[in-house]
């Protein structure tokens, strides 16, 4: 396991750098820079424009530019942004931290949620499995966006004593934060819910009729004890992995999330800074969600070990 881990980090480096380069090029490919989106006009002198490339360093070859970069980044310097002038790593870690609060709230939702009505479709059937279905095909064709915009719009229609919009630091209020973090979270784990609702049904079924688990009901052992040893543990390999890569996921969905209920985020500020042309915070956010999608499938890795044992062998 050891040597699996290894390896997946020595992949992991590889992984980061290519994303980083592509992440690099890609946006210097856009139409207009830093120095258009800055001066905010569409006449502007040549002089101007080539005055705040030289100062940014933009007027550098694109292959130097993402050298030296990429020797700041190594030492954990991730530069200073065009638009607030601030060190980008304090920044991006502060939304980071807002982000985060709400993908794991989602995560836990969508888990919950989503661990429930799968089981729940393929154990009761009938009339439940129809309704499961048929709701996870509803939620599924609806983007989270909408769902968000819905939210919004009915909380504030029908409950406007709840404040919907903003956000509320955790160490000043953590039960308002948390609080604060349902609706949003809710709108960005529905579908994520369904794809785990699907794969636990689909999964459960298929061990339901495997031969070891009918000679466990054979031998008399509880229903619970069924469903909890052999049932649910033989059916986890392919929910980790939907589960896992759909978690991950949830960071790069929370961008319209975060705008519509007006949360200071990773999300949002990307989104600020996408459209300023602010390259070191596009950068930096960026490498900083490669590495935490190619984290999650490592430990996607590591607990099909725990779980199954011809994988650990």
């Amino acid at each position: 396991m050891k040597r699996v881990i290894l390896t997946r980090l020595a992949w992991t480096l590889g992984i980061l750098l290519g994303v980083s380069f592509v992440a690099f090029v890609l946006m210097r490919a856009l139409p207009g820079d830093f120095a258009i989106a800055a001066t905010g006009a569409q006449s502007v002198a040549p002089e101007v424009l080539e005055g705040i490339r030289r100062q940014l360093g933009l007027d550098r070859p694109l292959i130097e530019q993402y050298v030296i970069w990429l020797g700041k980044a190594l030492t954990g310097d991730f530069g200073v942004s065009f638009v607030t002038r601030q060190p980008v790593a304090g920044t991006v870690f502060d939304r980071f931290i807002v982000t985060f609060q709400l993908a794991l709230i989602a995560a836990i939702m969508s888990i919950v949620m989503g661990s429930i009505t799968g089981l729940a479709s393929a154990r009761l059937r009938g009339a439940t499995d129809w309704i499961v279905r048929m709701v996870n095909g509803v939620m599924l064709a609806v983007p989270n966006y909408i769902v968000a915009t819905l939210i919004v719009l009915l909380v504030g229609l029908y409950f406007p004593q709840f404040a919907i919009l903003g956000y509320t630091p955790f160490l000043s209020d953590p039960v308002g934060n948390i609080a604060g973090l349902l609706l949003p979270a809710l709108a960005l784990s529905l579908a994520v819910s369904v794809t785990v609702s699907e794969n636990i049904r689909a999964a459960v079924l298929e061990v339901a009729n495997q031969d070891f688990v009918m000679v466990a009901r054979a031998k008399g052992l509880r229903r619970g004890a069924v469903l909890r040893d052999y049932l649910i543990r033989n059916a986890l390999t392919p929910v980790v992995t939907a589960t896992g890569l759909k978690v991950a996921a949830l960071l790069g969905g929370s961008i319209l999330v975060e705008t519509i209920f007006a949360i200071p985020g990773m999300g949002q500020y990307l989104y600020e800074s996408i459209n300023s042309r602010d390259y070191p915070v596009i950068q930096a956010i960026i490498l900083l969600t490669a590495a935490i999608v190619v984290l999650v499938n490592m430990l996607v890795d590591i607990a099909y070990a725990r779980i199954d044992a011809r994988v650990r062998l």
